[in-house]
């Protein structure tokens, strides 16, 4: 099955430097695979899916050309401060993952790799 999104697509909703064939070959592709093995079964419109793939092909683009937030920026030596601190882990790092969390009304995005409290384990010696 063909990716239900377009590069040209991903690039209307966030801005990015990188070319169609890195965004269609590696985020595009990820996310069409992400979809299909996490929520083709999940009762989805072809609508609703478009736009999971859609926001979670945005979410690889930033996680790979976005830092978090801009703090600040200065001119002189040219340094710039992201913040991230108030971002989560894995879809919830991104505002796109998080849209695509929340087009997910079965949950299963939220679930997916979603990190769960300490794992506890006992050993005996005997």
């Amino acid at each position: 099955m063909a990716a239900r999104v377009s590069a040209s697509q991903v690039k209307e909703i966030i801005d990015t430097t990188l070319n169609d064939g890195i965004i269609l070959g590696n985020m595009i592709d990820t996310a069409h695979l992400y979809t299909n093995t996490h929520l083709s079964s999940a009762g989805h419109t072809d609508d609703i899916l478009e736009k999971i793939e859609l926001y979670l092909a945005a979410h690889f683009v930033a996680i790979t050309e976005e830092g978090g937030a801009l703090e600040s920026q200065k001119m002189g030596d040219a340094t710039d401060e992201w913040e991230t601190s108030h971002l989560g882990s894995g879809l919830a790092s991104t505002r796109y993952g998080q849209t695509a969390v929340m087009l997910d009304t079965t949950g299963i995005l939220a679930n997916v790799g979603a990190v769960k409290g300490t794992l506890k384990a006992e050993f005996r010696v005997v």
